[in-house]
């Protein structure tokens, strides 16, 4: 519950500090006073769209903060763990901040969070309802929740609905997909297959690339290798003059001038040497000669396995190493297709079972939703007749579909007619402000239990009287044994059930207007529903009347 709420620079506020406690607190004073500004400030502060319009006149900015007692919420503080917001003493304190750039501050136990937060965390701390703001019940898309939530067998069928539905819908999106890319994936799938054959069927070895070119160059130049390998053996041993036996001679008669000169040692060295190096040269190359032939078999074979090289080469990479790797690359992904072969055969005996499971959940859901939503219609239109709506008729229409979806339904929505013999028709379409305010406050009775919500009301008793309006007063008192409960009237009826009664008004300092409020001692509140019933010229009999009509309520507390 809002336990404290202080507000500063917000339109015809300048400051203000609330305090509050449990049951129902009253807000009166005359139009323009401030009381609808007073119920802004508290949406805002609980996550409604801010505006610079609301900064007072020559202010930079406004500031709401709230403090509350969340004993007992489990729910909300569970919520606040989420997303590491600290409570401590069971106390959260909310503020906000919003200047004329439109720049906004929010913090909740001093700690920064997004407006999504706050909103989020708003609708655990107060349900809101005026004239003309009870959007969710002129929504039709919401009405199913009236059902869904009537008791605890309503709520478990449809979350248990909602649970088999949405396991099953992903599921069914899943196999949608793999059975979109199947066409795809089978395409890749022979591709691969083609490629990854061409490959092993290669049967390539390092470097063999060039290995085949090397040796195809020696066939292609075979004739002039053994024409020129002949020539040089020829020209170190053949002919006239060999060039080993020249070297010969050159190397003795060098060596016969060590006798003379001892320098010359080191030069007879240098050309034996060379000699033996020549002997050595001319037979490897005779060596070489007798080992090479022309194979013109083995030569197309190359010729073969070098374009084999050079097309795997252009599909695949550059390099022998890069072609394998390119292989074990597509095994890898072909595995990973073939496995998404096996999962669709799996996933599409999931979406039956889910199916089945959704099902049944939708059987269960469909029979409660039917068991239930005569007797809510029938609780609320005793509450209408009581709020002086007697001919006031509701309906739920649910249209059931053997098609899975979302709500569980084709259609979810509750009728309405005010008057005998009329047709009930939607209720967004004929219900005018006044009856959907009392509607509002009929299903708040029906479906009251103690929430931890702050109840607001802004003036939902407009347009009513006598002893209808002690009706509504009796209801909205009702709500308050459960509930903290704000409400905002000018009738001394709903006055009369106040545990706390502010009233504001308007004065005007150094040219400036401005709205105060004013929480009223035991005598003032009788006097306030003394003047709301006869005026400010009120007698002694209005002051005896407020009397009575508190002390009835006081009798009627639950």
């Amino acid at each position: 519950m809002l336990v404290r709420m202080g507000i500063k620079n917000f339109a015809l506020i300048e400051h203000m500090q609330l305090e509050f406690a449990k049951g129902i607190t009253i807000f009166t004073g005359e139009t323009g006073s401030g009381k609808s500004i007073l119920m802004d400030a508290f949406s805002i502060l609980l996550g409604e769209r801010a505006s610079s319009e609301f900064i007072r006149h020559e202010k930079d900015s406004f500031l709401i903060e709230g403090v509350f007692d969340i004993a007992g919420d489990t729910a909300l503080q569970e919520l606040l763990a989420n997303k590491n917001i600290l409570v401590e003493e069971d106390t959260l304190i909310l503020s906000r901040t919003f200047n004329r750039n439109g720049k906004s501050q929010i913090l909740a136990n001093d700690q920064v969070i997004p407006l999504k937060a706050l909103r989020e965390i708003g609708t655990y701390l107060a349900d809101i309802h005026g004239q003309y703001s009870n959007q969710q019940l002129l929504l039709p898309d919401t009405h199913h929740i009236y059902l869904d939530t009537y008791n605890q067998d309503a709520i478990h069928a449809y979350e248990s609905y909602v649970t088999a539905y949405t396991e099953y819908a992903s599921a069914k999106r899943q196999l949608e997909t793999l059975r979109e890319e199947s066409a795809q994936r089978i395409r890749e799938l022979d591709m691969l297959r083609f490629q990854i054959d061409e490959i092993e069927e290669a049967q390539l070895q390092p470097n063999e690339d060039t290995a085949v070119s090397e040796e195809l160059e020696r066939l292609d130049n075979f004739e002039h290798l053994q024409s020129t390998i002949a020539n040089c053996y020829d020209g170190i041993y053949g002919g006239r003059t060999p060039l080993i036996d020249g070297l010969n001679s050159v190397t003795n008669e060098v060596t016969d001038l060590i006798k003379y000169d001892k320098e010359m040692e080191e030069v007879a060295e240098l050309l034996r040497s060379a000699y033996y190096q020549l002997e050595e040269a001319g037979q490897a190359l005779d060596r070489y000669r007798d080992s090479i032939s022309y194979d013109e078999e083995r030569y197309f074979y190359l010729q073969e396995r070098d374009t084999l090289i050079y097309n795997l080469k252009r599909k695949y990479g550059e390099t022998i190493e890069s072609i394998l790797s390119f292989e074990e690359t597509a095994q890898t992904r072909l595995e990973l297709l073939e496995s998404h072969e096996n999962e669709e055969s799996q996933l599409v005996e999931r979406v039956e079972t889910l199916k089945t499971q959704a099902l049944q959940a939708l059987q269960t859901l469909t029979r409660i939703r039917h068991a239930h939503h005569k007797e809510i219609t029938d609780a609320l239109q005793k509450n209408l007749i009581q709020l002086g709506m007697p001919k006031a008729k509701l309906e739920f229409v649910i249209e059931g579909t053997e098609t899975l979806s979302p709500l569980g339904a084709s259609r979810i929505e509750l009728l309405f007619s005010a008057n005998a013999g009329e047709a009930l028709l939607p209720l967004h379409k004929v219900a005018s402000g006044g009856e959907l305010a009392r509607i509002a406050l009929a299903f708040k009775t029906v479906f009251n239990r103690a929430t931890h919500k702050t109840l607001v009301f802004d003036e939902i008793d407009v347009g009513i009287s006598g002893d209808i309006a002690l009706q509504v007063a009796k209801q909205i008192l009702q709500l308050s044994s459960d509930n903290q409960v704000f409400c905002i009237t000018h009738l001394p009826q709903t006055a009369s059930v106040a545990k706390q009664h502010y009233h504001l008004h308007k004065v005007e300092e150094e040219g400036r207007t401005i709205s105060n409020v004013t929480i009223l001692s035991e005598d003032e509140h009788i006097t306030q529903i003394a003047r709301m019933m006869s005026g400010q010229s009120f007698s002694d009999t209005a002051i005896e009347t407020a009397k009575e009509m508190i002390q009835y309520f006081q009798q009627e507390s639950f």
